[in-house]
């Protein structure tokens, strides 16, 4: 988390609106993937505890390097709130409410230091949906690589559903 964020070479201040999630993130992310197979390989009850935990100490280091950062420019602040989100929509299984405690504080932490450039003409709504679309292309993008995080189906409800259909396949 520090060297994606506390890096001195961002200047978080003076950054263009982001197109992508940075790799940082993607490098957390396949951490818990690597720990989500071996607890799952070796103990799938300790699962749930093990990457709540994990989560938890990740947005607590999250809140500490943002708290860092002095101020955001209307770039940086867009940034810092994408990749975070990113991140905890797709941990979204495993957050609990300590993680989303912290996870507010970090939104909030980024929006009191982000200030306006005086006289930039800043459209904060459409800065927004440009983002907003970015996270949703970088979701769809990484479905695969992050579907261990997402909630499993329900068994029966699809077992129903798959019988359902071969019994009306059958009847016509």
């Amino acid at each position: 988390m520090r060297k994606g964020v506390i890096d001195p070479k961002i200047d978080w201040f003076d950054m263009p609106r982001p197109t992508e999630v940075r790799d940082y993130i993607y490098e957390i992310l396949m951490y818990l993937v690597g720990v989500h197979a071996e607890v799952s390989a070796i103990a799938k009850s300790l699962l749930e505890r093990t990457l709540t935990t994990l989560i938890i100490e990740t947005v607590n280091e999250a809140l500490e390097c943002f708290k860092q950062i002095k101020k955001f420019g209307m770039g940086g602040m867009l940034r810092a709130t994408l990749e975070i989100e990113f991140m905890h929509q797709t941990l979204v299984q495993y957050v609990n409410e300590s993680a989303n405690w912290t996870l507010k504080e970090v939104y909030t932490t980024i929006s009191k230091a982000f200030t306006r450039r005086p006289g930039a003409e800043e459209n904060l709504q459409r800065e927004l949906d440009g983002v907003k679309q970015t996270l949703y292309d970088t979701r769809r993008i990484t479905a695969i690589e992050f579907k261990c995080f997402r909630r499993p189906k329900d068994k029966t409800t699809s077992s129903r559903s798959s019988a359902a259909d071969r019994e009306s396949t059958a009847t016509t």
